[in-house]
């Protein structure tokens, strides 16, 4: 008698599909459950993606509720050929003349030269020394007998006390030249070869004395005028005649430019609109997520959620109510412009209205956002930093109860995949006993 249990010789009949077709009807539970995890695991993705959004909404409020950044300066100049103009920190609106007569700069001294990098400039048989003063820092280099002149700016530029000079080779077509030039700018930053110096042409040297060296360029202090007053500096980027004002200059010709401080509203308006924005699409995620499809009995992320649901309310009221803020009519958005649509919970913004309220009353638009515990933007962001929260946040912990969620369905599948084992073992074993 045959072991086969594909069924029995004289009934026809296939028991591994009877049982593959039990243990199906069986592992449906399995499918529904697989199904609960996948959306469960949506919905965390899904609260990830808010809480993109609402760092981003975050970041947008973060600029509104420090004042400073209410009171950009915008800076003009004239002539950008004399000068360019930076501006930080607070700087006096105002218009400045400034005409630049000499710009600073660093000091070069070239030698007469030699034939060759490699030709020896010193064949005396014993040490010599070159010795040079850089602001009056004094170095006395000892150039060994065979050195080159190249071996010469080496040594130059390899001392390890050397004040803040570079020496480097010139090739001019007819001659090698060593330059030195100082690195600093400034009057005070002279280039002078010292008279002590013995490397001066006597026992077969080469002559690197005083004498053989040519100023090709001399140190001098940045001279100009601003508003009248006579100025030097010993740099041309000069960033403290004025407060908060950096000042680069290109040409010492005497030349004059005007620069002009002027607020600057479009950037506290450019950053009221990257809230706005913001906001909006926040409102906009949450409502996609939020809201069910009744004509196709689809369900939407966020259905029942009440987590979701509850931070949709508390941004909406928090844009539409009273924020402390100053006194005399500023104390809700919509008097800057700023007003919500009642369907959809978006705001918009009167661009004119917005315009006028940053001309005419700038002190009172930044106060409405960035007062110190009640302005508009602080309310909302010390909202979304608490909902935020890695720890203690409501999505942090509406994220880690959905994954427990999912731990428990995955137990369940677990245990029930391990209950269709034993089921199918002991059903074929069954069958087994009954086709012998």
């Amino acid at each position: 008698m045959s072991s086969s249990t594909a069924g029995s010789p004289s009934s026809g009949l296939d028991y591994n599909d009877l049982i593959s077709n039990l243990l199906e009807i069986k592992r449906q539970p399995i499918y529904i459950l697989e199904n609960r995890k996948y959306t469960y695991n949506k919905k965390i993705n899904t609260y990830s993606d808010l809480s993109a959004k609402l760092l981003s909404l975050k970041s947008a409020l973060d600029k509104l509720r420090i004042s400073s950044n209410f009171y950009a300066k915008s800076v003009l100049v004239s002539d950008s050929t004399v000068l360019n103009v930076t501006l930080s920190g607070v700087t006096p609106i105002g218009n400045y003349s400034i005409s630049v007569s000499t710009l600073a700069s660093r000091e070069k001294d070239v030698h007469r030269g030699v034939a060759l990098p490699t030709t020896v400039v010193n064949k005396s048989g014993s040490d010599k020394i070159f010795v040079y003063n850089y602001a009056e820092t004094v170095r006395a280099i000892s150039v060994a007998d065979n050195t080159a002149l190249e071996g010469l700016r080496d040594l130059i530029n390899d001392d390890t006390n050397n004040p803040g000079v570079t020496a480097f080779i010139i090739n001019d077509g007819s001659s090698c030249r060593l330059s030195i030039k100082g690195n600093d700018m400034g009057s005070t930053n002279k280039i002078i070869v010292e008279d002590s110096t013995t490397l001066d042409g006597s026992n077969n040297t080469v002559d690197f004395t005083k004498s053989v060296f040519i100023r090709t360029k001399q140190a001098k202090d940045a001279v100009f005028t601003f508003d009248g007053i006579l100025i030097s500096r010993s740099s041309n980027t000069i960033d403290d005649v004025i407060e908060g004002l950096t000042m680069n200059l290109y040409r010492g010709d005497g030349s004059t430019s005007l620069i002009s401080v002027t607020p600057d509203v479009n950037s506290a308006g450019d950053k009221i609109n990257d809230f706005v924005n913001a906001y909006n699409d926040v409102v906009s995620f949450l409502s996609a997520n939020t809201e069910d499809d009744s004509t196709k009995g689809a369900c939407s992320m966020f259905s029942g959620e009440g987590t979701a649901r509850n931070i949709e309310n508390k941004l909406r009221s928090a844009v539409s109510g009273n924020a402390s803020g100053p006194p005399g009519g500023f104390k809700l958005l919509a008097r800057i412009g700023i007003t919500t649509d009642s369907k959809t919970g978006k705001l918009s913004i009167n661009g004119n209205t917005l315009e006028s309220k940053l001309v005419s009353n700038l002190d009172d638009v930044a106060k409405l956002f960035k007062d110190t515990s009640d302005g508009a933007a602080i309310q909302i962001y010390d909202y979304l930093d608490n909902i935020m929260s890695n720890v203690e946040g409501p999505i942090a912990q509406r994220k880690e109860s959905l994954r427990d969620i999912i731990d428990n369905i995955e137990n369940t599948i677990r245990k029930i995949e391990h209950g269709l084992n034993k089921t199918k073992e002991d059903l074929v074993g069954k069958l087994s006993l009954f086709c012998l």
